[in-house]
């Protein structure tokens, strides 16, 4: 087509009106400062605010998911194509500053949400609707001071470690104290979300790792959602490291004993990588339980600020990316472990007395950090030397539980408190409560010793039950007395929150313990 002069200039003139008049793109705190430091609640609204106004920006939500313990808004911005169905979409939610003085996940979400109101990552947002809550511990974030998480490799100000009322926010999945923590659990009830990701920041061992990472590492997850979760991860690491990101399973060398019965990390007794801890107060360990993927980020803190940042965000991309791109065989995990509870053709079976899986002989990157002393009351540093080298060991990145029972047909529980129910409805598990006294086959658990530590842990004193469960028996079960299923989804949710063996359960926090003398208050109903 042959344009006129006049058409050309009209064109050229209009070009540069548009570009007038186009939002200039919001800085984040970290960027502006050089990286020298972090954003308030606040700059991350006034960002965020901002990123509705570009071009795309109406691919982006904004509502509050609830309120903290001091009272503060917690922003969740919802990321999707204006006309997609979440229905039909992967959908996933990413939460960063849980502990609020591990600041990258904050500054990573922020520079996506800026991407995606840009234009970019269109295509991913044709397969996932993504739902991400920046600060998640708004209190902690907004207690900024010098000092807080000393050592780290920048910024100097940050937030907290616990929320506004002292607690540890990443202990709270099973007992839900927090108001921060409700608040998550209705967000999983209403979004159902395919994966979990819960961005933080590591500053333990000396290793050679941009990021470290990890699935649910509870027993109690069903295999194929955890096969699913270590092959995504595994691909992702791999993805990564084509760009010079180095990432691998979460840990710290370590020389304990990797069963718990005496046996040395390795023949020789060297040091071993050991991952943390399989209990469902954490997070990721928990969501695994309800039959949907999740995954720990832990970018390295010894790592420069700007660099954490990058990591970060790249493990977000890949792992969401790997996700849409097998969602094929996402979606099967799920239906397939969704189907071994509510349509058992096998028994499922619940683990205890869990303890470190054998170890793995595998290459682990060992790396250096440089001390740096400062000024003043600036606190020390310490600078990953960007130099590693890898070193076979033992490698113990999985549980297994050495006792197992099978789920049985429901659990029973007895003269339920208001605080029982709560929690019950709250986890999403499903019952129903008994207007009138009836009789069923059951086994109770006889209760020979309670355990307790002097200190309160949480603000509880977690306790431990010791006994034997008796033979099963027609037990009478009076009217008010609620029926959990086994034959739901969150069956493994269920039977974690109520069995009197679980070892994070709600008799752990103490739901049960004023009911706990002689037996325990929930019957297991036979099949």
């Amino acid at each position: 087509m042959i344009r006129s002069a006049s058409t050309s200039v009209v064109a050229a003139l209009f070009t540069v009106v548009t570009q007038a008049q186009a939002p200039t793109p919001p800085r984040t705190v970290a960027e502006s400062s050089s990286y020298k430091a972090t954003s308030r609640a606040e700059d991350v609204a006034d960002f965020v605010t901002a990123c509705t106004r570009l071009p795309h920006g109406r691919r982006l939500s904004v509502t509050v998911m609830g309120q903290t313990t001091r009272g503060r808004d917690i922003q969740l911005v919802r990321a999707a194509l204006p006309d997609s169905d979440d229905a039909n979409q992967l959908r996933v939610v990413i939460i960063a500053n849980i502990h609020a003085g591990e600041v990258e996940g904050k500054e990573a979400c922020q520079e996506l949400l800026r991407e995606i109101a840009l234009g970019d990552h269109a295509a991913l947002l044709q397969r996932c609707s993504l739902w991400f809550v920046p600060v998640y511990n708004v209190d902690g974030n907004e207690a900024a001071k010098l000092g807080n998480r000393r050592g780290q490799n920048g910024p100097d100000i940050v937030g907290e470690r616990a929320n506004g009322r002292g607690l540890d926010l990443n202990r709270d999945f099973v007992k839900a104290d927090a108001p921060e923590t409700r608040a998550l659990l209705e967000l999983f009830e209403q979004v159902d979300p395919h994966l979990f990701m819960d961005l933080h920041t590591t500053n333990g061992s000396h290793h050679g790792y941009h990021l470290t990472y990890a699935p649910s590492l509870n027993p109690n997850v069903d295999p194929a959602v955890d096969r699913f979760t270590r092959s995504m991860l595994a691909r992702t690491r791999a993805a990564l490291q084509q760009r010079a990101i180095e990432t691998f399973d979460y840990g710290n060398f370590t020389t304990r004993d990797w069963d718990g019965g005496g046996a040395p990390a390795s023949a020789s007794g060297e040091r071993g990588w050991f991952t943390y801890d399989s209990r469902a107060r954490y997070g990721i360990n928990y969501f695994g339980l309800r039959n949907r993927f999740s995954v720990l980020s832990e970018a390295y803190s010894y790592a420069d600020f700007e660099t954490r940042i990058r990591a970060t965000k790249a493990f977000v991309l890949g792992v969401v990316r790997d996700l849409a791109a097998n969602e094929a065989a996402a979606r099967a995990a799920i239906r397939a472990a969704d189907r071994a509870v509510t349509a058992p053709n096998e028994p499922v079976w619940f683990g205890t007395a869990t303890a470190f899986a054998p170890p793995e002989q595998l290459p682990v990157l060992v790396g250096e950090v440089q001390r740096i002393d400062r000024d003043g009351d600036l606190p020390t540093r310490y600078a990953r030397v960007d130099a590693s080298s890898p070193e076979t060991m033992a490698v113990v990145r999985r549980f297994r539980a050495s006792s197992l029972r099978r789920l049985p047909a429901a659990w029973a529980v007895l003269n339920p408190s208001e605080a029982v129910i709560d929690r019950l409805r709250l986890h999403g598990i499903e019952f129903r409560l008994l207007q009138e006294e009836t009789t069923a086959r059951a086994r109770q658990f006889r209760v020979d010793k309670k355990r307790k530590p002097k200190r309160p842990y949480q603000g509880h004193q977690a306790l431990v039950l010791e006994g034997a469960w008796r033979e099963a028996t027609q037990h009478t079960v009076p009217a008010g007395a609620l029926v959990v299923s086994a034959n739901q989804r969150l069956a493994r949710v269920a039977a974690t929150l109520l069995e009197p063996l679980s070892e994070d359960g709600l008799s752990t926090w103490n739901f049960f313990e004023s009911q706990t003398d002689e037996v325990f208050p929930v019957l297991r109903l036979v099949h």
